[in-house]
């Protein structure tokens, strides 16, 4: 399978879920959905990242976002713009080969 780098996209992501973090979210909410979904993208982007399970992790923050987001919000600008920059790192990758 093939190789994408992905710790930039993985720096981003981070950056979002210690932002989110940082208000303490309260249990259950929103914000602490969202954590858990950044967590997961996070762990998953650890060399060695299998494209196929970051494409998972990725299809899971979409439909999150879908089903209760607002695309105005705060939360929703954040799903935006990691969706954005995980589509960018697979242009990136494809312009390469």
């Amino acid at each position: 399978m093939r190789k994408i780098y992905f710790e930039d996209f993985r720096v981003l992501v981070i950056r979002h879920a210690k932002e989110i973090q940082a208000g303490t979210p309260e249990s259950h909410s929103m914000e602490w959905f969202l954590l858990r979904y950044l967590r997961r993208i996070i762990r998953e982007t650890e060399e060695p990242a299998s494209p196929g399970r970051v494409e998972g992790c990725l299809r899971s923050l979409v439909r999150f976002y879908v089903d209760n987001l607002e695309e105005a919000s705060d939360m929703g600008r954040r799903c935006t713009e990691i969706y954005e920059a995980y589509r960018k790192t697979l242009r990136e990758n494809q312009e390469q080969k």
